[in-house]
């Protein structure tokens, strides 16, 4: 069947591994994947624990559909408490990183496994291979220092199959604090330090291969389903322009919603928009059961890095920090993207905080003798040196790799000062809600444990829908009536819908989505619904579920993620919207202030607030604290689930 209620328990120390087994009730309760990883987490990962101590554990789910034809069912998640620094007094938090694949996943599951939980610290460098009931610590001593795509290469051609592979690069070794895992080339799991807990482990990689065939329980009536959303896909009037462009494709929403203010959008358009996309464009790669290809892989063909080959998605990374950092040549910034995906670190942090500290020392906020005696300048080449320092953590390139808190920590530096994308819980958002507008991803941004969209991608992260078509998509969330008419009752302080209530539902529903291992692509185009979701989920296990059943796990799942971040400290003051937003960005474009999604409103401090404070009320919580209630976690059946909240509510 789909779910396999089947994991591996993995000591790095002793090189221990047992198969153990997981009740089929929780199943029923968290669907699978990162639901049931997260019910893991409260039985392995301890709150306290030390991100990069050998007593941390990572836990790798496998959704619940993956390795089925469900169109874009390809999607991990690794669950792990993360060594980002959240908090000006050092607070870490616990969350999860989701990626797709080509193999990785569907390989996992094809051994026989939905999860892996891992900890402990091997003795030297080692890497997992997983080959169906075979486990082996295989040392990696000859991979060490090789970047992630390289080894990853390695390893597949070691094996002489397409195996799935999840790597590290040098910033995972050396424990750059936002460093990444990269699942198959193609994909990632990072933003928050996932590669510095593998460096930790001395865990290089992952290799999996698996040869038994994932079966659904009613083939007929999952084929049915997926034989209707492939129609629905293959219909779609945009999928020839993603198939030929991938995530370049975003360019006339991106422009807009990821705008950094600095330049004339004409300019921007011309230097890095699609035209130039294509110059470097080789062909888009799908993940594991895909039908639109999102992936890139991409070819310089001229200039200095003529022939360099890389795997992704470049085009949004070094099209904002290539305005950010006043550098024209986009062939440089394709470079850089290849340098980072290499080495597993995350490219916008890196090029933020790289933006940030040259800036201040222009301004003489920081000084020579605080950087180690660099001079930061605004250069290409100079920008690719403190790279480089950081990656290795050299000089004031250590620092910096200890993320934004560090530098406040260090230099009183205060990260809320950035003017670009905003920054919560140490951690920089992707995009900036003044050009995006505070739509629900914004808001999911600060209100998630682990700051981060987190697949949580609607119609409302596109520019221009109607509120016709939002409302439909939230309705096939199956909600009642009356939650739905609550959410769309226009207000002068939100505009023509609710962004809290919305935000918390969608949280659910995203949640739930992980939980299966489908891509948020479809989502965020409305080419799958969550009733959809519902009748793959019915026929792949037998389980029958509705729509608003899913949305109840996702909330499941959701509570679960905060009561384990609650021990550490995380409360309603860390749910801090940045105040960046509520500063106008001046732009040559002209004035751009924070609106909501439609942009008939400036959204105020207030607003946010009140916003906040409902959506807490929705979810049943202490508005005050912004913690789950001991009364809404009975309500949820968590300690049905064999999950002791007393304890960590007490903690």
């Amino acid at each position: 069947m789909s779910i396999t209620r089947t994991y591996l328990y993995i000591d790095l120390t002793s090189e221990k591994v047992e198969k153990r087994t997981i009740d089929e009730e929780i199943y029923a309760k968290l669907l699978g994947g990162t639901g049931v990883g997260f019910k893991l987490a409260t039985e392995y990962l301890k709150p306290d624990v030390d991100p990069l101590s050998p007593e941390n554990v990572v836990i790798i789910s496998v959704g619940a559909l993956v390795g089925t034809n469900a169109p874009g069912a390809s999607k991990i998640g690794a669950i792990t408490k993360f060594p980002i620094l959240a908090s000006e007094d050092g607070k870490q938090f616990i969350g999860e990183s989701t990626g797709g694949g080509r193999s990785f996943g569907p390989s996992l599951k094809r051994a026989g496994y939905d999860h892996l939980v891992i900890t402990g610290k091997a003795k030297k460098p080692i890497y997992l291979r997983i080959i169906d009931d075979s486990v082996e610590f295989v040392d990696a001593s000859d991979l060490w220092g090789r970047g992630a795509d390289e080894t990853t290469d390695i390893l597949v051609k070691r094996e002489g199959k397409p195996c799935g592979v999840i790597a590290i690069g040098k910033a995972g070794e050396n424990k750059v604090y936002y460093s990444m895992c990269h699942i198959d080339k193609t994909n990632s799991l990072g933003r928050s330090g996932l590669g510095a807990v593998f460096g930790s482990k001395n865990l290089k990689a992952i290799v999996v291969w698996g040869t038994n065939p994932v079966k659904v329980k009613e083939p007929d009536k999952f084929m049915e389903v997926v034989e209707e959303l492939r129609r629905r896909i293959v219909e779609w009037e945009g999928r020839e322009h993603w198939i030929l462009l991938g995530m370049g494709a975003g360019w006339n929403t991106f422009k807009y919603t990821q705008y950094p203010g600095k330049w004339p959008l004409e300019k921007w358009e011309r230097l890095y928009g699609e035209e130039r996309r294509l110059e470097t464009l080789e062909k888009t790669v799908g993940c594991h059961s895909c039908l639109i290809s999102c992936r890139i892989k991409w070819r310089i063909k001229d200039g200095e890095y003529a022939g360099e080959i890389g795997f992704g998605s470049p085009y949004g990374k070094s099209a904002t920090s290539g305005q950010l950092l006043d550098v024209e040549d986009h062939r440089k910034m394709i470079h850089w993207v290849t340098l980072a995906n290499s080495y597993g670190i995350d490219f916008y942090t890196t090029t933020r905080m790289i933006d940030f500290v040259t800036t201040l020392y222009q301004q003489g906020k920081l000084t020579k003798e605080q950087t180690g005696g660099l001079e930061l300048k605004r250069d290409y080449k100079f920008y690719l040196e403190l790279f480089e320092k950081i990656v290795n953590r050299e000089g004031f390139g250590n620092i910096m790799a200890d993320g934004w808190m560090r530098l406040k920590q260090k230099f009183g530096i205060d990260p809320q000062d950035y003017w670009y994308g905003g920054i919560c819980k140490g951690v920089d958002f992707i995009y900036d809600a003044r050009p995006s507008r505070f739509h629900p991803l914004m808001m999911t941004f600060f209100t998630r444990p682990r700051p981060h969209h987190g697949g949580s991608h609607t119609l409302t992260n596109r520019r221009g829908q109607t509120i016709e078509a939002i409302r439909k998509q939230v309705e096939r969330w199956g909600l009642p009536k009356e939650t739905v008419d609550r959410i769309f009752t226009p207000s002068p302080v939100y505009g023509k819908f609710h962004v809290g209530l919305y935000t918390k539902y969608m949280e659910d529903m995203m949640k739930a989505k992980n939980a299966l291992g489908l891509c948020s692509v479809y989502t965020f185009f409305g080419l799958l619904f969550g009733d959809d979701m519902a009748r793959l989920y019915s026929a792949a296990t037998g389980i029958h579920v509705e729509a608003y059943d899913l949305v109840k796990a996702g909330e499941r799942i959701f509570n679960i993620t905060k009561l384990l971040n609650i021990p550490i400290g995380f409360d309603r003051k860390d749910d801090r919207c940045p105040e960046l937003w509520f500063r106008p960005m001046i732009s040559p474009e002209g004035k751009i202030e924070m609106t909501d999604y439609f942009g008939t409103k400036v959204i105020t401090r207030e607003d946010v607030e009140k916003m906040l404070d409902d959506y807490y009320k929705e979810r049943g919580w202490d508005v005050k604290r912004g913690l789950p209630t001991k009364q809404k976690l009975s309500e949820l059946e968590l300690d049905k689930l064999g999950i002791p909240v007393d304890k960590f509510l007490k903690a």
